[in-house]
C-alpha cells in the first residue's frame, strides 16, 4: 500500500512514518512538504491513503486536497489538525475527505486508518474485477457490455498462446503475479485472454514493456494490444488478437509480439496459419476426421505455395511442439504428410479404448461424395481393408459399400428436393462419375429413377434437364 504524509515538519513526518510501518511493514511511505509537492507527486504515483496538514507554506491542505480529488479521486484524504484549527476541519467535511485527525496522531488511529483503507481497497478491486471480467465476457460472445463508472480507464488485451496439450506451466502464474491487481481473465482450450485495467495509463505501460523484456518457453507465446480507454477499439483489438495470433506459425512461439506489426501480414499466409490453429485445435481435441482433413490441407498448402519454404524451420518447430513428436526442420511437405498421417493412426488407435470404428465412420461420413474406397480407408488408418469391413458390420449392421450407397443417396435425395441441379450434376456432387450407374442404383433403392422421385415431390414443373 501506497501512503503520502504531507506536513510542513520533517519531525512531524519521521514521528508519522514510524507509526504507519509499525502498523503495517509493507507499506511504502511518501513525504511532501508542501501543498504543491503533493500534487505533484499524485501525478507521478498513485497512493491509496495520505495523511495531509490543514497549515502548510503556499496552497492550504485543504486546497491541495480540494485540487488532489481531481488527479487521484481514488485516495482516501485524511487531515491532521490541532485543536486550534477545529473550524477548518468543518471545511473539510465539506470536501468529503475521509476523517479529520486530531495531532498528534497515535498508533490506534493510524492503524484503524490503515485497516480501513486495505478493506475499502479489497472492496473496490472486487467490484472492479467483476465489472471488467463480465465486459470481457460478454465481448468475447458478441454481447454488448458496459462499464459503467469505470468506462474510461486504460486498458489492454493480452492473448497467451500454449502450443502443447498440457496444464500452463508454473511460470506462466508467476511471471503475472505482480500485475494480478490489474487483470481479468478468460480460459479458452489452449489460450488465455486478458483484460489489463488501471486509471494510470503509466502502469499499464510499465506492464506491457516488463512483459515484452521477458524470456519465453514451454511453448508459450504472448500477443498485446495498444492501450486506449475507448471501449470500442478494446472490442476491435480482442477479435485482431484472436486472429492474428497465428502468425506464431511462421513467426516463431516463445516470443512476445505487439499487435500492430502483425496486422500488415499477406493473406495467403494468415490463411495458412490459420489453417495450422484449427489443425492443432482437432489434435488436441482428438478429432480425427477434422484432424486429417487439415493435415492434407496443410500438405498441399506447403506443396503449392513454395514462399512458405522460407518459414520451414518455424513451421515445424510448431508441429513438433503440438504433436511431441521430434521432426527434422529439413522435413519436405511429402515426408511430412506421411508423419501426420501416422500420428493421426496413432491418436485412433489411442482413442475408444483402442477401438477405432467411430473415427472411421466419421471419416466416411466427411468424404461420402469423395472417390472413398475400402481400399483408401485401409491405407488411411492403417488397418487391414478385411478387418474395416468387419469393424463396419459389427458396428451399422451394413457392410462398407451399402452405408456408402444409403450416405450418397440420401444426399442425393436432399439436392433432388432442394435445388434445380440436374440429374447429371447432382451423380457428380455425390462421388458418382456414371450417371447410369447412379440411376440404376437409386431406382434399386428407391423404386423410382431420380426424375421420378424430384416429379413425385411436387417440383415437376421446370424440370432441369438429365
Amino acid at each position: 500500500m501506497n501512503i503520502l504524509v504531507v506536513d510542513d515538519e520533517p519531525l512531524i513526518h519521521l514521528s508519522i512514518e514510524k507509526l504507519i510501518l509499525a502498523s503495517a511493514e509493507d507499506c511504502q511511505v511518501h513525504h511532501a512538504y508542501t501543498g504543491q509537492q503533493m500534487l505533484d507527486i499524485l501525478k507521478i504515483y498513485r497512493f491509496q491513503l495520505a495523511y495531509v496538514d490543514i497549515k502548510m507554506p503556499g496552497i492550504s491542505g485543504l486546497e491541495a486536497i480540494r485540487r488532489a480529488k481531481e488527479i487521484s479521486p481514488s485516495t482516501r484524504y485524511y487531515i491532521m489538525t490541532g485543536f486550534n484549527e477545529f473550524e477548518y476541519a468543518k471545511q473539510a467535511v465539506k470536501l468529503k475527505v475521509e476523517d479529520y485527525l486530531m495531532k498528534p496522531l497515535d498508533q490506534r488511529t493510524i492503524w484503524e486508518t490503515i485497516q480501513t483503507a486495505r478493506a475499502l481497497e479489497f472492496s473496490t478491486l472486487r467490484e472492479k474485477k467483476t465489472v471488467f471480467r463480465n465486459w470481457l465476457e460478454n465481448t468475447i460472445n458478441h454481447r454488448s457490455g458496459s462499464l459503467g463508472k469505470y468506462e474510461g480507464y486504460y486498458r489492454f488485451l493480452l492473448l497467451i498462446t500454449i502450443d502443447s496439450n498440457a496444464l500452463p506451466p508454473q511460470s506462466l502464474p508467476e511471471r503475472l503475479r505482480p500485475y494480478e491487481d490489474s487483470f481479468v481473465s478468460s480460459f479458452s482450450g489452449n489460450q488465455i485472454l486478458l483484460l489489463c485495467f488501471s486509471e494510470d495509463s503509466g502502469l499499464l505501460h510499465r506492464m506491457s514493456k516488463e512483459l515484452a523484456g521477458k524470456s519465453y518457453s514451454d511453448g508459450i507465446t504472448f500477443f498485446a494490444s495498444s492501450i486506449t480507454c475507448k471501449s470500442s477499439e478494446a472490442e476491435g483489438d480482442l477479435r485482431k488478437l484472436l486472429h492474428y495470433s497465428c502468425l506464431r506459425v511462421i513467426n516463431g512461439s516463445e516470443r512476445f509480439y505487439y499487435l500492430k506489426p502483425l496486422l500488415s501480414c499477406e493473406s495467403q499466409l494468415l490463411e495458412f496459419c490459420s489453417l495450422c490453429v484449427r489443425w492443432q485445435t482437432a489434435c488436441f481435441g482428438k478429432r480425427y476426421s477434422e484432424f486429417i482433413n487439415c493435415s492434407e490441407d496443410i500438405c498441399r498448402f506447403l506443396e503449392q505455395n513454395r514462399e512458405l519454404d522460407k518459414y520451414h524451420r518455424e513451421i515445424h518447430r510448431f508441429f513438433s511442439r503440438t504433436t511431441g513428436l521430434a521432426l527434422p526442420p529439413c522435413l519436405e511437405s511429402g515426408q511430412l504428410k506421411y508423419v501426420l498421417q501416422d500420428y493421426a493412426r496413432a491418436m485412433v488407435h489411442a482413442s475408444e479404448g483402442g477401438k477405432p470404428v467411430q473415427a472411421i465412420i466419421q471419416y466416411i461420413q466427411d468424404h461420402y461424395c469423395e472417390n472413398l474406397s475400402i481400399g483408401g480407408l485401409a491405407e488411411q488408418f492403417g488397418f487391414s481393408a478385411n478387418y474395416i469391413s468387419n469393424l463396419l458390420k459389427q458396428e451399422l449392421g451394413l457392410s462398407y459399400s451399402k452405408y456408402l450407397t444409403q450416405l450418397r443417396l440420401n444426399h442425393a435425395k436432399e439436392l433432388l428436393l432442394s435445388t434445380r441441379q440436374s440429374v447429371k450434376e447432382i451423380t457428380e456432387a455425390c462421388g458418382y462419375y456414371s450417371q447410369s450407374h447412379f440411376t440404376k442404383l437409386f431406382l434399386e433403392y428407391e423404386g423410382c429413377t431420380p426424375a421420378e422421385f424430384r416429379k413425385n415431390s411436387g417440383q415437376s414443373s421446370n424440370e432441369p434437364p438429365n
